[in-house]
């Protein structure tokens, strides 16, 4: 019968302290570079439990620092008059991984161009891969 409690208890005690993994908040910096989209509503950027809706005019860069849980994908949307839009390649980004990102958006006749997500060092260098 001791023997019974014993392990109850141990049991009880093991299970009531014992933590849940909620995972470690980081910032991560997000830039958009709009090199000539004059005619855009405006911009959404969708991420790991995070949204941003903005406007950056042609030839200006917009920035915002997210506090993030986990990895997970970002997604650029451009919204245009009459409900048309551009939407971003998906990119997933992890704690792991640089804390500083930039994407270039351009625009051609009928169409936006998005570059790939660029790691931007801490010395705000831009690396071109990957």
């Amino acid at each position: 019968m001791r023997l019974q409690l014993l392990i109850f208890v141990l049991f009880a005690n093991l299970v009531i302290s014992r933590k849940h993994y909620k995972g470690r908040k980081y910032d991560l910096t997000l830039f958009v570079r709009n090199h000539n989209v004059s005619d855009a509503t405006f911009f959404r950027l969708v991420g790991v439990d995070n949204t941003a809706d903005f406007n950056v005019s042609a030839g200006n860069t917009f920035e915002h620092t997210f506090e993030v849980r986990r990895k997970g994908y970002w997604t650029l949307f451009v919204e245009f008059p009459g409900d048309r839009y551009a939407k971003s390649p998906r990119k997933i980004i992890s704690r792991d991984s640089y804390r500083k990102w930039v994407m270039e958006v351009y625009y051609y006749p009928g169409a936006v161009g998005f570059s790939e997500w660029h790691k931007l060092s801490r010395r705000g260098e831009m690396h071109i891969h990957g």
